[in-house]
């Protein structure tokens, strides 16, 4: 089955945005359809080749003004301000005038079909077409019982307020929308093609592996690659969130979407651009407010019902007030129009997934990829965050700690035979010890009959004396590693001699103490696991300040642990590298991945991704999902109990029509969009 995703033009409403999906869902050619109000995009499965007339066709008896395409979409809702103006000019005439009332009412009549003729048609398009109502509905028919009514200078306030407010919408939805694109905007459009001494601008789509391609300052680096000439400096803050500059020079990997700063340098591309960690963060970032949170599925249940409902019951209070309060039939209308007014549902419908949105935006501007709103929802709810220890906690790299030398032998000549013979190893621990010797600019010595032998170590003569180097099973004598036994231990000497034990750490991660006392302040436990024997872990644990950890764990152990967690917590987080902690990420509630070592398999089974290796970040997290659910918590809440205050001022008289759209929907709406923006500051 494969997917599709277009553009989706003219989309100015959240219930329309739903009305869509839902009609689309029931549709025996579709599966998993989703229509984004936010990035204006639908998406959905399909074994047949639906064409883009068709699938308009479908979406037009929704809501008919919007429109499919699989271009860009660049023009915002226009909305016709010339004849608003000609409308509200020809209704003034009509209220000031010294003119018959049969004139007066034929202006006011010329002024509402310039008025409500849109908002008109499409409530009724929509009825004949899906027999559903909206917002329209309610608006046409306040405004036109109010012109029946004799308040005429009412009902055309209605409607230019309501479409003074819908302009206003629009504009900060697509300035939301701009913002969030522009922060997002981190695709190169083209790349600079190097073939012998001729360069050729080419789209990145063309790219394939192994082209050599020259990156000019101020140009993104269009794939991953590795530099093949030159040395500059790159702005990876689109990826990493992070301001700092980052050095590169030959043979060093760069990653799509960095911004060069500096010289111009030369790469050879590594993966094509569908391949590319630019491509897999723009992929996330599209589907990432496609997965619905409870909050939004449950809103979006209630609008189901909620409109048929609000007509029922404005048709109620317009037969049976007369017979409760004292008041005239032509009273209990008015107040029933101004019911129906009030109790538009477009600002709860808009607040909810533009906070998402927002937060999700933020979030990848500080280097933070979350893959579905649903999961800030699940991260809000998480009081348990268990870490991996290697790679997560610490820095995942083991390095020089300590050596000691025994009688009669020099550290430093110690240290320089170890770097020389493990520098033709290719064990991981070899790294530790290429790095001291470019660190240290050791000069290394010549190594004849390297030998690596399987689960001891590595062998190798040294100016015709032949040294060993690994563990104690290596040698004949009895080593005594118990003051060691919390760290890795490298032997060194001959068949006959140990000349020395080189100590080898994991290093903490600087910001690990300070990110665990955080996280406990918040009242969220945190637990530690690791396949490190019981002394490591609880030194690793005493040092970051961490009370809970489990040791000796194989993978299948630390996966019944988290499971364990799920079952008693309900809602857990993991936090592992993405490589070797898959299945346990996979088991959490929410899975967090660290860095980009080991991408692909980060993004795949993470929930939320951190592009840089800075456990900080989980704070940052944290907050951000508390205030994005706080933000919408309050939307709900302040919109509801504002329009039942309305409501209630509305059918004891109190309100009228005109207060009802520019309190009571227009300004309730711009409100809480505002809100939700805020999240950005």
């Amino acid at each position: 089955m494969k997917k599709y995703r277009y553009n989706i033009d003219n989309l100015d409403c959240a219930n329309c945005a739903r009305e869509i999906e839902e009609k689309l869902n029931k549709n025996k050619k579709f599966k998993n359809v989703v229509v984004n109000f936010n990035t204006s995009k639908i998406s959905y499965e399909s074994n047949e080749n639906i064409s883009i007339k068709e699938l308009n066709e479908l979406v037009k008896k929704v809501e008919p003004n919007a429109s499919v395409t699989d271009n860009e979409v660049k023009q915002e809702k226009e909305y016709h301000l010339s004849i608003l103006l000609i409308g509200v000019s020809i209704g003034l005439l009509a209220n000031f005038l010294p003119v018959s009332n049969i004139i007066k009412t034929i202006l006011f009549i010329v002024a509402y079909v310039l008025l409500l003729y849109r908002t008109t048609i499409n409530a009724i398009k929509l009825l004949i077409k899906s027999k559903s109502i909206n917002e329209n509905a309610l608006i046409t028919i306040s405004c036109i019982g109010a012109l029946a009514i004799g308040n005429s200078m009412e009902g055309m306030m209605v409607i230019v307020l309501y479409t003074i407010g819908k302009i206003l919408e629009e504009k900060a939805i697509n300035n939301s929308r701009k913002s969030i694109k522009n922060l997002l905007d981190i695709k190169q459009p083209y790349a600079n093609k190097k073939d012998k001494d001729k360069i050729t601008k080419i789209e990145v789509e063309e790219i394939k592996l192994n082209d050599i391609l020259v990156v000019k300052k101020g140009e993104k680096i269009p794939v991953d690659g590795i530099i093949v000439k030159g040395n500059t400096s790159l702005d990876t803050s689109a990826l990493t969130g992070e301001s700092e500059l980052v050095y590169v020079q030959e043979k060093s990997s760069v990653l799509s979407g960095s911004i060069n700063i500096g010289n111009v340098i030369e790469i050879k591309a590594t993966s094509l651009f569908e391949n590319s960690t630019v491509s897999k963060i723009l992929e996330l970032l599209e589907d990432a407010t496609d997965k619905k949170t409870k909050t939004e599925t449950t809103i979006a249940k209630i609008s189901k019902v909620y409109t048929p409902v609000i007509i029922i019951l404005a048709i109620l209070i317009m037969i049976f007030l007369p017979l409760i309060m004292d008041i005239s039939y032509k009273e209990s209308l008015y107040r029933g129009l101004t019911f129906l007014v009030i109790s538009c549902p477009c600002a709860i419908a808009i607040s909810i997934p533009l906070s998402y949105f927002t937060g999700i935006g933020i979030a990848s501007k500080n280097g933070i990829l979350i893959k579905g709103s649903n999961y800030l929802d699940n991260l809000v709810h998480s009081n348990n965050i268990i870490f991996d220890k290697t790679g997560t906690l610490t820095e995942g790299k083991l390095e020089i700690n300590e050596v000691q030398a025994c009688d009669g032998y020099d550290k430093a000549e110690i240290l320089k035979i170890a770097c020389s013979i493990e520098s033709k190893s290719k064990h991981p621990i070899a790294h530790t010890f290429v790095q001291y010797k470019k660190d240290h600019s050791l000069e290394l010595e010549e190594v004849e009959n390297f030998e690596s032998i399987a689960g001891k170590g590595l062998k190798g003569d040294i100016n015709g004396q032949t040294y060993f180097i690994g563990n104690k099973t290596l040698f004949s004598q009895d080593i005594n590693l118990e003051n060691n036994k919390m760290s890795t231990t490298v032997i060194i000497g001959t068949e006959n001699e140990i000349y020395g034990l080189i100590t080898l750490k994991d290093k903490i991660r600087d910001e690990t103490p300070s990110t665990i006392a955080s996280l406990n302040a918040k009242g969220i436990k945190t637990t530690m696991i690791t396949g490190d024997n019981e002394a490591t872990a609880k030194l690793v644990a005493d040092e970051i300040g961490l009370s809970n950890y489990y040791a000796d764990l194989l993978p299948q152990d630390k996966v019944n642990i988290v499971s364990n967690a799920v079952s008693k917590h309900h809602d857990v987080a993991m936090v592992g590298d993405g490589v070797n902690d898959t299945p346990s990420l996979a088991r959490a509630n929410v899975g967090i991945a660290m860095g980009l070592e080991g991408a692909d398999v980060a993004i795949e089974t993470a929930d939320i991704v951190l592009l840089e290796d800075k456990l900080s970040k989980i704070n940052l997290l944290v907050d951000l999902a508390k205030k994005t659910m706080g933000k919408i918590k309050f939307n709900v809440a302040f919109c509801l109990s504002v329009k039942v205050i309305l409501m209630i001022l509305g059918i004891a008289g109190y309100i009228s029509l005109w207060e009802a759209v520019l309190i009571g929907d227009m300004g309730i709406t711009l409100l809480v969009v505002g809100n939700s923006l805020l999240l950005a500051k």
